[in-house]
C-alpha cells in the first residue's frame, strides 16, 4: 500500500474516493438519525428508491450529480456546500473543514 500511496496519481484518485465515501457516511447517518430507510428518502425527493440505493451504495456518490447530492442533503436537514481552492490552498483548508464537520 506504502508503495502505491507513493504514486502522485494513485494518492490523488485514494484521496478522492476516500473524501465521497465520508460524504456517503455522513448522508447514511442523517438517514438513520432521521430513522428513515430509503424509500421514505426517496418519497420526500419525489424519486425511486432504486435511485437513492445506487447512490448511497459503496461509490454511488461518484456518478450522482452535485445537484442531487445538494437535494439529499437538503432533505436530510444538512447543507451541502461546493467550492473549489488551488491545489496549493488544499493542504490548508481541507484540516479545517474536517474539524469543523467533526464538530
Amino acid at each position: 500500500m506504502a508503495r502505491k500511496m507513493a504514486n502522485p496519481a494513485y494518492r490523488k484518485r485514494h484521496e478522492e474516493s476516500y473524501e465521497l465515501l465520508k460524504l456517503e457516511i455522513q448522508l447514511l447517518n442523517a438517514l438513520e438519525k432521521k430513522h428513515w430507510t430509503y424509500a421514505d428518502l426517496a418519497r420526500v425527493m419525489h424519486t425511486q428508491k432504486s435511485a437513492i440505493s445506487r447512490d448511497l451504495k459503496g461509490g454511488g456518490l461518484r456518478s450522482a450529480s452535485m445537484a442531487r447530492v445538494a437535494k439529499m442533503a437538503e432533505a436530510l436537514g444538512l447543507r451541502f456546500f461546493s467550492f473549489c481552492v488551488t491545489e496549493d490552498k488544499a493542504g490548508q483548508v481541507l484540516p479545517f473543514i474536517r474539524r469543523m464537520v467533526a464538530a
